[in-house]
């Protein structure tokens, strides 16, 4: 609940000031960690001036990996399978003074499972009369589940440096 109230609080904070982004625009955003292999995508909508709500979404892909348990894994053959899986949720965008940006959002993970996350970052123009920018950012992820006593990532708060390209129209 705590999450829930702090995405609430952030979202009001943000509604009442003026930015980068023109009420009424779409932007469409594709981008990763610097720090993990994976990639995302979303598709935003500026409801207010600077203030962008969006869909996100992720994809991962299935894959196989060596499991030899010290042998040498070019004579191993078992393989452990990774599913693939699709990730989705949605966030609140704010672009303040110099193109600076705070963002806080939820996503899935897992069937039951909401992780929230918090960002902050810089919109740097690259071209096409200020429509392509360059985001990098920094990214705090706070997994919904209580934290695994074995240590597992999955379960552990998270500080990355993340990037993103994003085209408005």
């Amino acid at each position: 609940m705590k999450k829930l109230t702090l995405f609430a609080v952030a979202s009001l904070i943000t509604a009442f000031s003026f930015a980068q982004g023109n009420a009424g625009q779409f932007s469409f955003g594709a981008g990763g960690d610097f720090t993990a292999p994976d990639a995302n995508a979303n598709i935003g909508y500026f409801a207010l001036d600077g203030l962008m709500l969006s869909f996100d979404f992720s994809m991962g892909m299935e894959y196989r990996e060596a499991s030899c348990d010290g042998a040498d894994p070019a004579e191993c053959n078992d393989k452990i399978k990774h599913e693939g899986d699709v990730e989705w949720g949605g966030s609140i965008r704010y672009y303040g003074k110099d193109n600076l940006f705070i963002e806080a959002g939820l996503h899935t993970n897992g069937e039951d499972n909401l992780d929230t996350f918090f960002a902050g970052g810089v919109s740097l123009e690259l071209g096409f009369d200020g429509r392509l920018w360059f985001e990098p950012m920094i990214r705090y992820d706070m997994p919904g589940t209580d934290v695994s006593p074995m240590g597992t990532n999955d379960s552990q708060p998270h500080l990355g440096l993340d990037w993103a390209f994003r085209y408005t129209f």
